[in-house]
């Protein structure tokens, strides 16, 4: 066990001390990616109010907004899917699901949550593109 002039001795070559060196200059990019499955790749990117529109019908009515936007996959909205035919039927079968699972609550959840995932795409729409954000790794300082 220390003593407390020990402890002293050390608080004030601490306390002297102006500023602190960072001893790994490196800088690392960082880059963060989610992988989604085939049902949350085949919602659609919406324009901001028909997405806010789908997602108030998904809360009104379960799954109506979903099956809605199912056929905006039709009429050319963009999806993460690169296959049309396949996206329109994942959309129409989470929508199905959300009508028939709404009696127990539990589609009634996944509805809501369905919408604010359009809503989030919506607002999120060109950030996919842009440049990787740069960050300072700091590994260790040093400290006498």
């Amino acid at each position: 066990m220390e003593s407390e002039e020990e402890n002293d001795q050390i608080f004030r070559q601490l306390k002297k001390q102006k500023s602190v060196k960072i001893a790994d200059d490196k800088t690392d990019i960082v880059e963060v990616k989610e992988k989604h499955g085939p049902l949350y790749m085949s919602i659609p990117k919406l324009p901001l109010g028909a997405a806010v529109t789908c997602c108030l019908l998904n809360i009104v009515l379960p799954g109506f907004g979903t099956f809605i936007s199912a056929f905006t996959v039709l009429c050319g909205a963009p999806t993460a899917l690169n296959k049309r035919t396949a996206a329109f039927l994942f959309n129409l079968l989470s929508a199905f699901l959300q009508m028939i699972t709404f009696i127990i609550i539990v589609g009634w959840v996944w509805s809501i949550l369905w919408g604010m995932n359009m809503v989030t795409l919506a607002m999120n729409w060109g950030e996919e593109k842009r440049t990787p954000y740069y960050c300072r790794r700091q590994s260790s300082i040093d400290v006498p």
